[in-house]
């Protein structure tokens, strides 16, 4: 990419996608009001975006003097802007200058940049091959008790296995006929794994078990819960699971605070019959964990991820035990490693690698022995790729390709890929795809173009962050940096997805 010149300005049942029987977003300041109401901006919100910048003051300054440097330049712009309220209106305005704001909305924007259409189909393929080869309900449904008949009909199955294999070495010119009964085979397979599971329903019925509502028509399909506290990361671990980019269609809200006080659904955009389920935490008032994998219907699923941003909870850890009893698939996830890794390195000079030993040496000591370790932040680092193989074993990387790193890995620099996403300032949303910023303004929206001039990237000519600034937003808010500080203040993004 060819460098530019630096710029010289600054009922469940029935439950749709998505839809919760009690649901609690925070969007991230979108809104339907006017564009001039958007810089009507609050005073404390600067003031909070100032005691984040000085709650970083400590490890920054054990990062060397030109960070510390440029972390009091922007300290002082805060507090000089922070002192004129009638300025901090103004200069809101005045760094989104030059902009023409005719943009379509970000669904309609993303869809003109194209989707990945034909790795859509290729996903859908490989999940409808699974579905016909897994039978209607989860495999590990099946009884361990099963009767003489069923026990006679796996024998035949063998024998038929057998019979079908020595038939295909020996005989070539009967592939027609070898084809058909492989169908039927996987047809007689299918019935069985039905009989099996039809049984353990009624004995899961038996022990106090029932199916859930919004579990009732589950034959057909592939479902995976996802459990965890509030601020874990859940509902971005659903989008990227699915390959879903902010502003897309089925994009699940990502906040801050809670979001799911009920049970969600969301499927893969084009196989709908695969879908993720995001549960509430456990060990509340209002969902105790004694009740929780009995009332969620977790033995239902084909499987259950555990996800966590610190230590898992006694709570979390007396789930995976319970799940491991009843042969549950499940897996433990580990969300925030970016972070960790960053902060370490500041205030300790650890080494990634030391990070991510001492995080699974802490998750041993508390009976976790294995989990994925993932930045969401940047799937095609760390664990998620080996944890997207394990909760979907039927996409096989070599023939999907780079399809989840795509989206997010066009950008040529470490600062554009840091920037990739959406943000927002608290008036507008920005959402960052390859060096394109998409600014969503209440109903009004404009795209931008990043510019790179050599470790820097610059907005709209008047706002500039580095690698620097980039990375510690891992921690904390992404810091643009002002051209003039008399013209436009220091503006702070807060990630959002």
């Amino acid at each position: 990419m060819a460098a530019v010149e630096k710029p010289t300005q600054g009922d469940l049942s029935s439950l749709e996608e998505g839809e919760t029987a009690t649901s609690t977003t925070k969007d991230g300041g979108e809104s339907s009001s006017p564009l001039s109401l958007h810089f009507n901006l609050q005073e404390d919100g600067l003031q909070d975006s100032k005691e984040s910048l000085d709650g970083r003051q400590s490890s920054s300054e054990e990062n060397g003097p030109d960070h510390d440097r440029h972390r009091k330049g922007v300290a002082a712009l805060v507090q000089m802007f922070e002192s004129i309220p009638e300025k901090n209106k103004a200069e809101a305005a005045a760094r989104l200058r030059g902009l023409t704001f005719d943009a379509p909305p970000v669904e309609q924007w993303r869809a003109q940049q194209g989707e990945e259409d034909e790795v859509e189909d290729r996903r859908a393929e490989f999940f409808a091959r699974d579905l016909e080869r897994r039978g209607t309900l989860p495999r590990h449904l099946a009884s361990a008790e099963d009767s003489k008949q069923i026990e006679s009909l796996w024998e035949s199955l063998n024998e038929l296995r057998q019979s079908l294999a020595s038939e295909k070495a020996q005989v070539q010119s009967i592939k027609e006929g070898l084809e058909a009964k492989e169908r039927g085979l996987l047809r007689q397979q299918a019935q069985l794994h039905e009989e099996h599971a039809t049984r353990s329903f009624k004995k899961l019925q038996d022990e106090g078990y029932p199916r859930p509502g919004w579990l009732l028509h589950i034959e057909g399909t592939i479902n995976v819960g996802i459990v965890g506290n509030s601020g874990v990361g859940k509902s971005l671990l659903i989008n990227r699971l699915r390959d879903v980019s902010p502003g897309a269609r089925g994009w699940a809200p990502v906040g801050v605070s809670e979001t799911t006080h009920q049970v969600s659904m969301y499927a893969f955009p084009n196989e709908r019959r695969v879908r993720l389920w995001d549960f509430p935490g456990a060990g509340t008032l209002a969902f105790p964990k004694d009740t929780y994998i009995a009332r969620m219907g977790l033995r239902y699923l084909d499987k259950v991820i555990i996800v966590t941003a610190g230590r898992f909870t006694e709570t979390e850890v007396d789930i995976m035990k319970e799940l491991r009893l009843f042969n549950i698939p499940h897996v433990m996830v580990r969300t925030k490693l970016d972070i960790d890794i960053w902060n370490n390195r500041m205030d300790n000079g650890c080494t990634d690698e030391q990070t991510i030993q001492q995080i699974r040496h802490d998750l041993a000591t508390n009976h976790v022995q294995h989990a994925y370790l993932v930045s969401l932040r940047d799937t095609s680092s760390f664990d998620f790729p080996d944890l997207l193989r394990e909760v979907f074993p039927c996409l096989h990387q070599q023939e999907m390709g780079n399809a989840w790193d795509d989206p997010w890995s066009l950008p040529q620099s470490k600062v554009v890929t840091g920037l990739q996403g959406r943000w927002t300032d608290g008036s507008c949303v920005y959402t960052v795809k390859g060096l394109q910023v998409h600014v969503a303004c209440g109903d009004q929206c404009a795209v931008v173009d990043l510019q790179e001039n050599e470790d820097k990237v610059w907005f709209n000519g008047l706002l500039w962050v580095s690698e620097a600034t980039v990375a510690m937003a891992a921690s904390s808010d992404l810091w643009w940096t002002p051209v003039d500080g008399e013209v436009v203040g220091p503006v702070a993004w807060r990630w959002c997805g």
